[in-house]
């Protein structure tokens, strides 16, 4: 996968693109049209589709643009023609009514509903329609990776107080249609004000001041009303989701963040090969007693079925950021994680990278490929 991330000032917009076809999407560009066109260049794409995951309120749409100069269509919800009539009602809201006039004369080659499929050569991108910031909102499912727009934003969610925006549309797109989905897909927002570049929906289960606490769609409606700072002309500038909650938990989690998404970063371009450890090199190592921390990230339920891993730590991959403090003081250690197939234990390898663990490696086939190989479990008591 071809993947590149752009930032505005906060803004982030995308280019994901197959590897193998060199055909591509670009999602939610805004700003500055020269970096995405070089980028396009540079790798010799072809564009299909420029995407908008809804009707932006603080910056004017590219998309139409970029399309026009790349022979691509551009791509909206199918609610964006209600959106955009909210929208024209709006007369004075500190400039937020001229973004709105301009973005509603962008042209919009193809409406897309709830679950619609595009494919970008290998790669297939579904919508999901997640209302909340605006009527016409989606997120981008693709493969491993979800771009959430400003409906779920790294630590919280986005304002609901714009127009076509709804605290009750809000709870539905994240209870029910985002946290459903896999912990292991990495968090692609189209806002951040912070120095982050992404996140997990594991991670931000945990951690998301939005999701952490169990809430009833009427409490968390009225969470929402102190979240966000008032509009108001004093800001300066609008800004689609930035918490004003103050918490010395996210003081304490700001900087292991942003040190977790470059760990994320770090770990999908760096070669397979060495942040990964085969079954047959984890089994001599073993034998070898050669000082390895092992850890079983499953859940309870996987262990009692399988076993586990003679000397391996069970501790389940959504609790490894509370429990760090049970791994080895040297960050220089080697860890194994594993879990069933190799991909929430990967997610777990980056989290320990986040906490300085550099040497931590992801079981390559998880305990299925250890299995396989006829290797020993330990049955649970």
């Amino acid at each position: 996968m071809i993947f590149k991330q752009f930032n505005f000032d906060g803004c982030l917009a995308y280019i994901i693109a197959c590897e193998r076809q060199k055909k591509g999407a670009i999602i939610d560009p805004s700003h500055d049209m020269e970096p995405f066109l070089d980028f396009v260049i540079s790798r010799g794409l072809s564009i299909d589709y420029v995407i908008d995951t809804h009707t932006h309120v603080d910056h004017v749409s590219l998309a139409p643009e970029l399309a026009h100069q790349l022979g691509a269509r551009t791509v909206m919800n199918r609610n964006t023609p209600r959106q955009r009539q909210i929208g024209a009602t709006v007369t004075d809201l500190f400039g937020i009514e001229k973004i709105l006039a301009e973005n509603a004369q962008k042209r919009i080659d193809l409406y897309v509903a709830d679950n619609e499929e595009l494919t970008i050569g290998d790669i297939t991108l579904r919508m999901i329609e997640t209302k909340g910031h605006t009527v016409d909102h989606m997120s981008i499912l693709a493969g491993d990776r979800i771009f959430t727009g400003d409906t779920l934003i790294i630590g919280q969610c986005g304002r609901t107080d714009l127009p076509g925006g709804s605290s009750h549309d809000m709870y539905e797109s994240l209870f029910l249609r985002l946290m459903p989905l896999s912990n292991d897909l990495i968090v692609y927002p189209a806002h951040d004000y912070r120095g982050n570049i992404n996140s997990s929906l594991g991670y931000e289960k945990i951690n998301n001041v939005c999701l952490k606490t169990p809430r009833t769609p009427q409490e968390f409606e009225q969470f929402l009303k102190g979240l966000f700072p008032p509009l108001n002309a004093q800001t300066g500038k609008l800004q689609c989701g930035l918490s004003t909650e103050p918490s010395d938990q996210s003081a304490e989690l700001g900087p292991l963040m942003k040190s977790f998404c470059i760990s994320m970063e770090s770990f999908l371009a760096t070669p397979h090969e060495e942040t990964a450890i085969q079954p047959e090199d984890l089994f001599r190592n073993i034998n070898r007693k050669e000082g390895l921390f092992i850890v079983d990230v499953r859940e309870p339920k996987e262990l009692q079925d399988t076993g586990i891993i003679e000397g391996a730590v069970h501790i389940p991959v959504r609790e490894v950021a509370a429990r760090i403090g049970e791994f080895p003081k040297d960050l220089d250690t080697p860890i194994a994680v594993y879990c069933a197939s190799g991909a929430r234990s990967a997610h777990a390898a980056v989290y320990l990278r986040a906490f300085g663990y550099r040497n931590a490696k992801n079981l390559e086939y998880g305990i299925h490929g250890w299995q396989d190989r006829h290797y020993p479990l330990i049955k649970m008591a």
